[in-house]
């Protein structure tokens, strides 16, 4: 089940500050896959905030992430299957571009909307496909709105929803992710 709330913050503009003033880095996860624009969070509001509002739920990593437009990314379709069981997004531009957001798909050969594999070589095989746009279709967009988060399992096929990014400088895309263990499927 994917959830979306607004205004989960009490001063979004003052984090959002807070946020732009860490400074962002690129982060390589494995050889050859990097993560341009990343900053640890530090803040714990929003991990705070979805222990009180999912308390059978553990925030277990959480950053920013800066995406200017041009900015390469190491993948579009993709899951977070790897980071834990959920994942969380909160939006931090005051007016983001329109069409931003996140944006969920299925893929139109099997019809996961999720990934199920459960051994190495299924995974990289389905990881393969997710660079092949013919492969997917889009089946719900949650548009990006100051102050939302949208949480959803983890396995869920997704991206963002601009694949180019936008903006420059503190205009450039801002959102903070949050992954964490625990089941969001009975919640």
């Amino acid at each position: 089940m994917i959830h979306t709330f607004d205004d989960v913050l009490a001063d979004p503009g003052g984090y959002r500050e807070r946020a732009l003033g860490q400074q962002f880095q690129c982060v390589e996860v494995s050889p050859g896959v990097v993560f341009q624009g990343i900053a640890l969070a530090t803040d714990p509001a929003l991990p705070e905030w979805i222990s009180q509002k999912f308390p059978e739920l553990t925030p277990t990593l959480t950053f920013f992430r800066h995406s200017p437009a041009g900015q390469l990314e190491p993948n579009y379709i993709h899951t977070d299957r790897d980071m834990g069981d959920w994942t969380a997004i909160l939006y931090l531009n005051p007016a983001p571009l329109p069409g931003d957001g996140t944006t969920f798909w299925r893929h139109k050969p099997t019809g996961a909307l999720e990934s199920l594999t459960d051994d190495a070589h299924a995974l990289a095989v389905e990881q393969s496909g997710w660079r092949d746009a013919s492969l997917w279709e889009p089946v719900i967009q949650v548009g990006a709105r100051f102050n939302r988060i949208v949480v959803f399992p983890a396995g869920r096929f997704h991206s963002r929803a601009l694949f180019e990014n936008y903006g420059h400088g503190a205009d450039a895309r801002l959102i903070q992710v949050v992954f964490g263990s625990g089941d969001l499927v009975s919640q």
